[in-house]
Parts: C-alpha cells; sequence; structure tokens
C-alpha cells in the first residue's frame, strides 16, 4: 500500500468513528430527555391523604415500578413510587387499607393521571422518595433517628 492510501483509509476510519460518537450522544440525549420528563414542578405539587386499595409493580407498558391505589374523598388515585427494589411495598412495610398521606405533582404518562410522589407518610415513617427536582432518592436511610417519628429516603 501506498501512503496515499493509507492516509485516505485514516480519513475514512476517523471520520466513522466521528459519525458513531455523535449519533451515541444523541441516543444518550434522547433517553435521559425520555427518563426526565416530565419536568418536576414544585409550585405544581398537591397533598393527598387517602387509604391504600391495591399496590402494584408495573414492568411492561407505563410507568414502571410500585403503584399505589389510594382512594382519598375525591376519587382513587394512582401514586408512583419509585422504579427501584427500595420502593416496593414490602421494602417500605406498606399494606392494603393503611392510611396514607402524599406530596406530588400530578403527570399525565400515557394519558393517565399519576401522581409522582416525592414524599410518603405512614403512621410511623417519612419517606423521601424524591428531591425537589423530582430526581429519584438512590439510597433508604434512616433521618432524624432521634425523633419519635422514623425518616427514611428511598429510591426510585
Amino acid at each position: 500500500m501506498t501512503s496515499k492510501m493509507i492516509q485516505k483509509l485514516l480519513i475514512v476510519c476517523g471520520l466513522g468513528v466521528m459519525t458513531l460518537s455523535f449519533t451515541a450522544n444523541a441516543q444518550i440525549a434522547a433517553s435521559s430527555n425520555e427518563l426526565s420528563s416530565p419536568i418536576y414542578d414544585l409550585s405544581k405539587e398537591i397533598k393527598i391523604q387517602g387509604t391504600i386499595e391495591k399496590i402494584s409493580t408495573i414492568s411492561g407498558n407505563g410507568l414502571i415500578g410500585t403503584h399505589l391505589l389510594v382512594a382519598t374523598g375525591e376519587g382513587v388515585i394512582d401514586i408512583h413510587l419509585g422504579a427501584s427494589m427500595a420502593v416496593s411495598a414490602k421494602s417500605l412495610g406498606l399494606s392494603v387499607g393503611e392510611s396514607v398521606n402524599l406530596t406530588g405533582m400530578m403527570a399525565s404518562i400515557n394519558s393517565n393521571s399519576v401522581l409522582l410522589a416525592r414524599i410518603l407518610t405512614t403512621s410511623t415513617r417519612v419517606y423521601v422518595l424524591r428531591n425537589e427536582l423530582g430526581v429519584p432518592v438512590r439510597s433508604l436511610m434512616p433521618r432524624g433517628a432521634a425523633s419519635s417519628v422514623n425518616t427514611q429516603k428511598g429510591a426510585l
């Protein structure tokens, strides 16, 4: 091979590598936009009080993770706790018939109204599931151990 052929081959390979990296970055940006939508807005937060009617884990279509159907004075609301094992009903000690208080933001996911829970309060514990930006909290850690009510953070 001549040096001109080697030079052309290196240019073509370099262009191919650059094209692949641009494509990969575009895919990463698209998937991160999907994960962050809808944008959490503290000014749209609501607080609800109700009783757990049903606990389910969705793994297919829709917002994956742990969901509660909570009966309130205004009707039944679908509550999304998160998508990690740390926020499963078993990990949080939740059961049907239990009274809960929730703080979160209503969102429309696949044409369904869902409350994205940021704070879950039971009779004995307070769980912080998302931060003020709506980003899932990644661990379950006790907070305020000196208080009579235990606080834990939960991951999504």
